[in-house]
């Protein structure tokens, strides 16, 4: 069994009485090792259904098994087993059978029935040769599976897998407070795994068209819907290689038309792998989820009836002799709610970089710009809303946003941080924070406490000012163009229309700043994929003079790759320093001096010292005779503030911050 943990996230202590946004945490699988195909449970322990909770949040840490990982792209399933009550029985086995007259003599097996509902779906990646210690955190906005989730349950994570293995940690965060939406229902309408040959039999025969009575409570409802494609063994590559459609039908008519497919695989969280991570599939990419769609049917109810039906587009083809036909694997819900609870509550649900978050990865470290997710969870349509952001110690910026977001949806919003400053906290610390205010040109926010998020992120690595950009293309140049901007999208340098197999350089000469150096590939495949006949590119960021600093790029990136990196001061961490060159300063916090000492060898030593804005405001250098190096920095003309010391002794550099005050 598994402890439940009360934290209040606020004002990060265990508390004794609970609160709105306090977030009682529940476990169920810890590292389960799933090592062949079925079905691995777990219990949960969920509260006993008297609080009510404004979010929930399950966080499925996909890791490698004891034994390591599989090399294949398999489903797995995190399925909550609802007991439904009732009772059912089968045969365990047969005792005695006597013939004159027939009697067979049995002992039954009773079980309690449960009926799983799906919480989440995701794709292991192919994942030969990663560290045992490998894992990656999907995070499932569970909200609406509330009603489920009281006193004991069990969790089952399902392995469609032939070979191991990878595991499982199943962890729910329930955030006290009102939901948006009170759910009265839910229900599964379909869900399977089913073989899809003709298309009228699939459709009638999986999919058939249900009239549904609701729940007196009701007043609206929404089909929830995950569907993914698997197998190509015809000429169309069906399933999981060919996009079609579903379509959500009421009344005969078709209300809602969605694509069975995911275009951005080239732009997976996990890169690279060894097998054909980035071709894009049916609904999923090899280490991702398969996403899940909502479809609003509230005005499609009458009368306290709902028509639905769903098809999926149809298609023929023969199954060649020996071969496994194409297949989908569904699920779809029905679920019902009472109106929202509040007219106006905007959400601040992500910050998208800079993050931590593993599903984040591929947008982060950065230096250029911030982005956050906002959703409307309120009857009233978004329609403005102010930004308030910035890294704590730094200068807060605010962002005036405008769209049209009605109850539930959401956008992504990029924030400018073009300022190096932006970056620089004046407490050495690494924290971004963000707010939302002046909903709608002043209304008041029902539900404030979800108006703010905050994370602590990495820096940004920091490079040398001369360097050599090396690009070898390989026999698809055509696909592959480049290009160098600094933070407020000055262009510095770019590349296309190259030629096949050819080695370019740029010689680079950056002044102090936040860069990003972008390598894109038109057909999503890298400079360098074995599955195909392209060959293979490279590239490379080095200093200008020496070998001291060399930064290889990944070539199998997919569809893009994006490298953010400081020049000259430390809103970075420097990757070209090496671990015997450092240097002491203190005082620190100082005030009209500090002093500077470090080992060195004879040569010339440089000293900068930069203020918020980049600028030099100190600069010093002398040629060193002495094994041990000092010098007294002058601080008396500095206002107070945080500084940034850059030491360099013939081809390595060390940054450091200073407080003046």
């Amino acid at each position: 069994m598994r402890q439940i943990l009360l934290l209040s996230v606020w004002c990060f202590s265990l508390s004794l009485w609970s609160a709105t946004g306090d977030t009682t945490v529940v476990a169920s699988h810890q590292k389960t090792d799933m090592t062949w195909y079925g079905s691995y449970k777990d219990w949960a322990v969920f509260p006993d259904g008297n609080t009510s909770y404004h979010k929930i949040i399950m966080e499925y840490t996909m890791g490698c098994a004891s034994g390591g990982c599989s090399d294949w792209d398999y489903t797995t399933r995190i399925n909550l087993l609802y007991n439904t009550g009732n009772i059912d029985s089968t045969v365990e086995r047969i005792d005695t059978i006597s013939f004159n007259p027939l009697v067979i003599d049995t002992t039954w097996r009773t079980f309690e029935v449960k009926e799983p509902y799906e919480l989440a779906k995701v794709i292991t990646p192919y994942a030969n040769g990663f560290s045992n210690n490998w894992s990656h955190t999907f995070r499932f906005d569970v909200t609406d599976y509330y009603p489920l989730m009281k006193d004991s349950v069990e969790i089952e994570a399902f392995y469609s897998g032939w070979s191991s293995g990878f595991s499982a940690t199943v962890t729910f965060y329930m955030i006290e407070g009102t939901p948006p939406r009170e759910v009265t229902s839910i229900q599964n309408l379909y869900r399977g795994a089913w073989n899809y040959i003709d298309a009228n039999q699939f459709n009638t025969q999986n999919l058939p068209a249900k009239n549904i009575t609701l729940n007196s409570n009701t007043q609206m409802s929404n089909v929830r819907v995950n569907i993914s494609g698997h197998g190509f063994v015809n000429s169309l590559n069906c399933a999981e290689f060919c996009r079609r459609d579903y379509y959500v039908k009421s009344g005969g008519q078709t209300v809602y038309t969605q694509a069975m497919w995911r275009d951005d695989c080239g732009l997976n969280a996990i890169f690279p792998q060894p097998g054909t991570w980035l071709f894009d599939r049916a609904n999923w990419c090899p280490g991702d989820k398969s996403l899940t769609y909502d479809h609003d049917m509230t005005g499609q109810i009458s009368n306290g009836q709902l028509d639905i039906d769903m098809d999926i587009e149809t298609y023929s083809y023969t199954v060649p002799s020996g071969e496994v036909p194409a297949n989908y694997i569904v699920s779809a819900q029905l679920i019902e709610y009472k109106n929202p609870a509040h007219q106006i509550d905007a959400e601040l649900e992500d910050i998208i970089y800079p993050s931590p978050e593993d599903e984040n990865k591929r947008f982060n470290p950065v230096c250029g710009a911030a982005a956050i997710k906002i959703r409307n969870k309120g009857a009233t349509s978004l329609t403005s809303c102010r930004v308030i952001y910035g890294v704590h110690g730094a200068d807060f910026q605010s962002y005036n946003w405008t769209g049209n977001l009605g109850l539930m949806e959401s956008e992504i919003v990029e924030l400018p941080m073009a300022k190096d400053s932006s970056w620089l906290s004046w407490y050495h610390g690494t924290e971004f924070y963000a707010k939302l205010d002046n909903l709608n040109g002043g209304s008041a926010d029902e539900v404030p406490f979800n108006n703010t998020k905050e994370v602590e992120f990495a820096p940004v690595p920091q490079y040398p000012a001369k360097m050599v950009f090396y690009l070898r293309t390989n026999g698809a140049a055509n696909e592959t163009h480049w290009s160098l901007e600094k933070a407020d999208g000055t262009l510095i340098a770019s590349g296309d229309n190259l030629t096949n197999n050819t080695n370019y350089t740029e010689n680079l000469d950056l002044t102090d700043g936040c860069y990003v150096l972008t390598i894109s590939d038109r057909d999503k495949d890298g400079l360098s994929f074995f599955a195909n006949s392209d060959g293979t590119g490279s590239a490379r960021l080095q200093n200008d003079g020496g070998s001291f600093f060399v930064k290889s790029l990944q070539n199998n990136f997919g569809t893009e790759l994006k490298q953010y990196f400081t020049v000259g001061y430390g809103i970075g961490l420097p990757e070209y320093t090496t671990s015997d060159f450092d240097f002491s300063l203190f005082p620190n916090p100082a005030s009209k001096g500090a002093q500077l000492e470090m080992p060195a060898k004879p040569g010339l030593i440089s000293i900068k010292l930069f203020d918020l804005n980049g600028k030099v405001v100190y600069q010093f250098e002398e040629d060193n005779r002495e094994q041990l190096y000092q010098h007294q920095l002058d601080l008396n003309n500095l206002s107070p503030g945080l500084y940034q010391v850059t030491v360099s002794n013939g081809s390595f550099w060390k940054t450091k911050k200073l407080i003046v005050h």
